[in-house]
């Protein structure tokens, strides 16, 4: 069973890294410019996706020039079903761009799975119409076979200028269990963080070759990271 999970992951990977390439390497581009611009990279997203946004900040190897959203709220860490219920309320939308200073010229990535609640699709809609470029992670085939739970009947990969597909299935989970009702494996956390990795590398990239110096974070538990980081953190989190 672990053998079939492990190549359904590699099979995964390898669509994605087929398909989603030149996407990717657009996406990093416009990044880059809208950092060039004196524009925030935001990254947020619901639920379990919220871990998604998690893989870009503040961690080893990861970019400091990257701002993270994820109240609480949003994130699993106070009750199992609050993040599902918020994530349904597309006027708490409003809160977020209210809260984190979003503002024309930033970018901001939205990552969900299904793409079909309405917070997330809010938020993209209110960005857009503030001249916020948006970007969407999210499993075109899922959400292609869902209904939206936003009020204007679309869905996250509808309303975002720019959609990197997860190449996940239907429903997040890949494998059946003799005897387990309901599918178990799921891959959208496994995909995210590799595209968040993917994407980190290739932003890292572009700004090499526009000679931006590229702000990346040591390891904590390597001797000279904590000398590092902290000039990081005063610099791009002001702390």
């Amino acid at each position: 069973m672990i053998e079939t999970f492990e190549n359904n992951i590699i099979h995964m990977i390898e669509e994605f890294t087929r398909t989603q390439n030149e996407i990717l390497h657009q996406v990093a581009r416009h990044v880059v410019d809208h950092i060039e611009q004196g524009g925030t990279f935001f990254a947020v997203g619901t639920g379990h996706s919220h871990m998604v946004g998690e893989e870009f900040y503040a961690r080893a190897g990861g970019l400091a020039c990257i701002q993270l959203i994820a109240p609480m709220e949003l994130t699993l860490g106070e009750h199992p079903l609050k993040s599902t219920q918020i994530e349904r309320i597309g006027e708490y939308a409003k809160v977020i761009i209210s809260q984190y200073k979003i503002s024309k010229g930033d970018i901001v990535l939205i990552s969900s799975h299904s793409g079909r609640n309405a917070l997330p699709i809010e938020l993209a809609l209110l960005l857009k119409d503030m001249g916020v470029h948006t970007i969407a992670f999210t499993s075109l085939k899922h959400s292609q076979t869902v209904t939206s739970r936003h009020q204007s009947g679309l869905r996250l990969f509808e309303v975002c200028d720019e959609v990197i597909d997860n190449c996940g299935v239907m429903g997040d989970a890949l494998m059946e269990i003799d005897g387990v009702k309901g599918k178990m494996g799921s891959s959208s956390s496994i995909m995210g963080m590799y595209m968040a990795q993917c994407l980190s590398m290739l932003i890292a990239e572009e700004m090499t070759k526009r000679n931006i110096e590229v702000p990346v974070f040591l390891s904590a538990n390597v001797d000279e990271g904590d000398q590092w980081n902290d000039q990081l953190m005063k610099t791009y989190y002001h702390i």
